[in-house]
């Protein structure tokens, strides 16, 4: 019996809550912990050599980029985790470990508080409310019918202003989520 290897379905790429969705899972992921967390995605770009898997500043063509899901700070501990979801039949395979190497060495070398995880799609935990939002999205197929479905969620989590996904997120959340404040970081 040959073994059987995952495939990704075709899957059109999501763009809203002013980010772009990759998979179902990032969905998934983004619906379990947007009730608790703040949330950022695609906002930290790693550059690293690959030999060595250190950051750097420099870009030249042989360093590689490495863009982790999503940066998740919880709004009551503080706590943050740079996040990178994957199917659970990637757990094995190496280059996750270079990942986390390379995620590692990165919040070393800035001073960052955040810890690296790698959640996979069967760890995401949805509860009733949550698992009924994200069928409502896994049943649309027109892109405008989950551009709706994405707006009345947001009016949600904010009911007196514009839309808090449509947009880029405000400087304010993105100084908390990064390093912990609302301010800039010096």
């Amino acid at each position: 019996m040959e073994p059987k290897f995952f495939k990704y379905r075709k899957f059109r790429k999501i763009i809203n809550w002013g980010y772009t969705f990759d998979s179902l899972a990032e969905v998934k992921f983004a619906l379990s912990v947007m009730d608790d967390y703040e949330i950022l995605r695609g906002r930290v770009s790693i550059y690293y050599h690959p030999g060595t898997f250190q950051p750097t500043h420099y870009i030249r063509t042989c360093h590689r980029r490495y863009t982790p899901d999503f940066l998740i700070r919880h709004k009551e501990t503080g706590q943050a985790f740079l996040v990178e979801v994957k199917p659970r039949i990637y757990e094995k395979e190496t280059h996750l470990s270079v990942m986390k190497t390379v995620a590692e060495n990165y919040i070393k070398w800035k001073g960052y508080d955040w810890q690296y995880r790698v959640v996979f799609d069967d760890e995401i935990i949805l509860n009733q409310e949550q698992l009924e939002q994200f069928h409502d999205c896994v049943r649309l197929r027109a892109l405008n019918d989950r551009k709706l479905w994405f707006e009345e969620l947001s009016r949600k989590y904010d009911l007196s202003a514009r839309s808090l996904f449509t947009y880029a997120p405000a400087l304010n959340k993105i100084s908390f989520v990064m390093f912990g404040t609302s301010g800039v970081k010096s």
